[in-house]
């Protein structure tokens, strides 16, 4: 069952995906738009927020808007954790099932097929900037409740393309997807949907042209048309044997209430307000009452504003310096400076609950907060003590985590898939995405934590030797590997004329005794 697009607005949106604007303002810190008690005093002109409105109308309002973001931390955490997580990414075959002894393929063409596999993938992730991607993919995941991934290729090359979700309008029949961009072109505004289809065991993938009129109402472009505007070929594409689309979707959160996802900042908006009101509210106390005043007798003022009639013309313009010398009053007072007890303003303990609310619900480690707020006495913590303090965030970060690579993973199948429309030789597979530590430790602890791995057996040299050196290139690591195990074989005079090193070779093949040891024949 397709869709049929007859408008398409901000209605069309928000029916199939929320509020997601609302969450990314809330993300973004566009606060003084989005709650109600800050536009009122934006209006009132007793706060201004300057990043919106600009210093012309701040310049008579000292107040700014304050703002506590704790919605712009809740998405980042994790997406710091399991961003730097992510390492490089292998094919999963090896080379013995190339080289197996019924395959008539000479061993140095299994070995090309290998590389080849390889090379795809490493174009793959460099064509895509996957390096750049994967901090801003888990962000928009969280801020947005889903994100969308399409591989791709034309002329810029085999790629994966990551959407935000509001593109992505699935059939209801589950055997089909709508990608839906409103493009500009030549002036003129246009509803460009991209389809994936299973039809008969086939997946066929086609391309629909809507020209939009200002009532947002699309109105479909023939074919021939949309080929020339979109500069395409073909519109529709068939490949055999595909039984699921390319598109693959990754929710936030999905229950069978929200199968598209929540954002992670859903019922957070009332709490975000609460704490920018209770910070504003104290910062306009403190710009009315803060600033120290002076009180003075009745006779001292009198005598000041008379000479700034005098000397200015209004007595309102007194001038301070007036007041460096001056008469006691009887009872030996001349002036006294008054100011009130700021640290009496508000309830900062307040914010601090609401914030630790906030946490709470949003599984997010308040340790990690504290590591924006304050770090004194901290000093420095082993990678077990930082994992403990984080443990919330972490435990939410590796869900995140498996769940971001097998988004990636179903990606790179997908477009190893179409690689192998032009090139028979690739192998669809589901490569290998190898793990780092979400959380830094110290040099010093992670060789010894491989080390001891390998020592026991439990780790091979080559995953010794890429954990340890986390952002080596593959070239590197394949020689540092050729180095180690060449060193482990060094020659001397004795093993060239012997062979290799042995213990009798050390002992110049002599018993403990020191007689020659007779060879068997």
């Amino acid at each position: 069952m397709t869709i049929e697009w007859k408008k398409f607005d901000s209605s069309v949106i928000e029916k199939t995906h929320g509020k997601i604007h609302f969450y990314r303002d809330l993300y973004e810190g566009n606060h003084s738009k989005l709650f109600s008690r800050a536009k009122e005093l934006v209006d009132k002109g007793e706060i201004v927020d300057e990043i919106i409105y600009g210093t012309q109308k701040s310049q008579n309002v000292k107040t700014p808007y304050i703002i506590a973001n704790i919605s712009k931390l809740i998405p980042e955490i994790p997406a710091m954790l399991v961003s730097r997580s992510i390492g490089n990414i292998q094919t999963s075959i090896s080379s013995d099932e190339y080289d197996v002894p019924e395959d008539e393929k000479a061993d140095d063409k299994n070995y090309d097929h290998l590389t080849t596999q390889q090379e795809v993938i490493r174009d793959i992730e460099s064509n895509s900037h996957l390096e750049f991607e994967h901090w801003g993919n888990i962000v928009q995941q969280q801020v947005d409740g889903g994100l969308v991934g399409v591989p791709w290729l034309d002329e810029r090359g085999l790629r994966i393309e990551f959407k935000s979700r509001d593109v992505y309008y699935p059939h209801e029949d589950g055997l089909g997807v709508d990608l839906v961009f409103e493009r500009e072109i030549n002036g003129e505004r246009y509803l460009h949907v991209y389809r994936e289809r299973v039809e008969d065991g086939n997946l066929v993938t086609r391309h629909f042209l809507y020209e939009l009129n200002k009532q947002d109402e699309a109105k479909p472009v023939e074919d021939d048309e949309a080929k020339k505007i979109l500069g395409m070929e073909e519109l529709e594409t068939t490949y055999e044997n595909r039984e699921r689309p390319f598109v693959v979707y990754w929710p936030n959160e999905k229950t069978f209430m929200n199968p598209l996802g929540v954002s992670c900042l859903k019922n957070q908006e009332g709490k975000q307000d609460e704490i920018n009101w209770t910070l504003t509210r104290n910062a306009i106390t403190f710009e009315r009452n803060g600033k120290p005043r002076i009180a003075v007798t009745t006779e001292i003022m009198q005598a000041l504003q008379d000479k700034a009639l005098e000397r200015y013309g209004d007595e309102s313009r007194i001038d301070h310096r007036d007041l460096e010398i001056t008469t006691f009053d009887e009872n030996g007072k001349a002036l006294e400076v008054i100011q009130i007890d700021v640290t009496k303003i508000g309830d900062i303990q307040w914010v601090k609950d609401i914030m630790k609310l906030m946490l709470m619900e949003t599984k997010t480690s308040e340790k990690a907060v504290d590591f924006y707020l304050d770090n004194r006495g901290a000093g420095q913590q082993s990678g077990v003590a930082k994992f403990y303090d984080l443990l919330i965030s972490i435990m939410k970060a590796e869900q995140l985590q498996s769940e971001y690579v097998y988004f990636l993973k179903q990606l790179i199948e997908s477009a190893l898939w179409l690689a192998k429309e032009n090139d028979p030789n690739i192998t669809i597979e589901q490569p290998e995405i190898q793990l780092k530590a979400m959380i830094p430790i110290s040099r010093k602890e992670l060789l010894e934590e491989n080390s001891l791995a390998y020592e026991k057996g439990t780790q091979s040299l080559e995953v010794t030797v890429r954990r340890n050196n986390p952002t080596a290139s593959e070239e590197w690591i394949q020689e540092e590997l050729y180095r180690i195990e060449a060193e482990r074989w060094n020659d001397d005079t004795s093993s060239l004329i012997r062979g290799r090193q042995e213990l009798q070779n050390f002992m110049d093949n002599r018993d403990k005794n020191g007689e020659p040891i007779q060879q068997s024949e």
